[in-house]
C-alpha cells in the first residue's frame, strides 16, 4: 500500500495542476477522476515495485482493477468518505457482494475482495487513501455495507530507522564531529571574535 499511496500523491496535485489550476479553469470532478487514473496507472506501470507482480485493467467510471496475492483490489475515487455506489452497474454491485466465510460459510475467514478509495478535496488536494472490505449493497444509490475501512497511513509515519542510540550525552562536550577543528573556530567563548 505504501508504494500506491505515494503514487496517489504525486497524481492527484499533478491532475489537478496540469488539467485545471494551471489553465484557470474550475476543477470538473469527472474528468479529474479520470485524468487521476491515467497518471496512476501510468505511474504503476513504469514504477512497479520489484517482487511485485499484478496486471491493471480500466474500470467504467474511472477505476483501476488488479490481482494480488488472490484478492481482487479495485481503486475508487470516495464519495463522501465511501466507496461510490453501484447504480447500474451490475459488476460493481457483484464486486460489493461477499461473504468473509467464503462460499461454503466456513469458518475460515477469507477475504477475496478489497477497495481502495482516494479521497479529494474540492479544490482536488489529495486527502488520502482508505482501504474497505464491502460486504453488500443496500441500495443501487447508496454506498456499499462495509465489513471495516481502515486509512492507510502516510508513508512517512510508519517508517523506522534501524539506527538505535545507545547513549546519550550528558554534556555538551561530549558530543563530537569527526571533522571538527578546533582551529577553525573564530569565535571565543565571550561570543567576540579572536583577533
Amino acid at each position: 500500500m505504501m508504494h500506491v499511496y505515494r503514487i496517489y500523491e504525486e497524481a492527484v496535485p499533478e491532475a489537478t495542476f496540469d488539467e485545471f489550476t494551471s489553465k484557470g479553469e474550475e476543477i470538473e470532478h469527472c474528468h479529474h477522476s479520470s485524468a487521476v487514473r491515467f497518471r496512476v496507472k501510468r505511474r504503476l506501470k513504469k514504477n512497479m515495485p520489484l517482487g511485485l507482480a499484478f496486471e491493471l485493467y480500466d474500470i467504467a467510471n474511472n477505476g483501476l482493477h488488479t490481482t494480488y496475492d488472490g484478492r481482487a483490489i479495485r481503486f475508487y475515487k470516495s464519495v463522501n468518505g465511501h466507496p461510490p455506489a453501484c447504480g447500474n452497474s451490475q459488476a460493481r454491485k457483484s464486486f460489493y457482494q461477499q461473504s468473509l466465510f467464503g462460499e461454503d460459510h466456513e469458518l475460515e475467514l477469507s477475504i477475496g475482495k478489497l477497495v481502495v478509495i482516494y479521497s479529494v478535496a474540492r479544490d482536488g488536494t489529495f486527502l488520502g487513501l482508505d482501504l474497505c472490505c464491502a460486504k453488500g449493497v443496500i441500495s443501487d444509490y447508496a454506498p456499499p455495507e462495509l465489513y471495516w475501512s481502515i486509512p492507510v497511513p502516510h508513508p512517512a509515519t510508519v517508517q523506522s530507522s534501524e539506527l538505535k542510540y545507545n547513549e546519550r550525552p550528558d554534556e555538551l562536550e561530549d558530543i563530537k564531529h569527526a571533522d571538527e577543528d578546533d582551529e577553525d573556530l573564530d569565535i571565543s567563548l565571550d561570543g567576540t571574535e579572536d583577533k
